[in-house]
């Protein structure tokens, strides 16, 4: 549960471009396969442009960051246990699990870019307690596809469900109590992002 939390704050950093140390660090591991943990985020250094650019931080916004060796050790540690790191000896890398899951990110932040079809979708569910876990996991997914919640189980947004998160309501046994609809017109389009 929670690695789970954890993992929700590093993806919802890197797709909102809200720079946080663990997802810094996955980031940096993405682009270079391998890395000590000094090298870690200096502006010095120009192999983390990309990374910094993934973020949207020029080299002033970066040195505002401010982030201390001992954060990263501790992210490094936090991830490591989680077994989306491993230390390689000469420094840290990505595991198989480490790589699926900012492959993951990568796919969901592509996802949200895409253009706006002019159609809302509506989500609305009544998941019983005895699946809170799918319940709570599905609104934390529509959140972080940008949806409004409009009451407890009715969400609204401009994006798609994608296929894994179909999938994965198929997975946690959920299908008969989700409905999902898409929606042409919205009257009051103030409480939609």
């Amino acid at each position: 549960m929670a690695s789970d939390i954890f993992l929700k704050r590093i993806t919802n950093s890197i797709i909102k471009n809200s720079p946080k140390t663990g997802s810094f660090i996955l980031a940096v591991l993405w682009d270079l396969g391998n890395a000590t943990a000094e090298s870690f985020f200096s502006p010095k250094y120009s192999f983390t442009k990309p990374t910094r650019a993934l973020f949207g931080l020029d080299d002033e916004k970066f040195q505002k960051l401010n982030i201390k060796q001992g954060t990263i050790r501790q992210n490094l540690r936090r991830l490591r246990l989680q077994g989306i790191v491993k230390n390689t000896g000469s420094g840290f890398s990505l595991t198989t699990k480490g790589k699926e899951v900012i492959e993951k990110i990568i796919r969901r932040k592509k996802f949200l870019k895409k253009k706006w079809d002019g159609q809302y979708r509506l989500v609305i569910f009544d998941i019983p307690e005895k699946k809170r876990n799918a319940r709570n996991w599905l609104r934390s997914e529509l959140y972080m596809l940008e949806y409004s919640q409009l009451q407890l189980s009715v969400f609204i947004g401009k994006k798609q469900l994608p296929e894994d998160i179909i999938e994965k309501i198929q997975l946690h046994k959920i299908t008969g109590y989700v409905n999902y609809l898409l929606v042409k017109n919205v009257y009051d389009k103030k409480r939609i992002k």
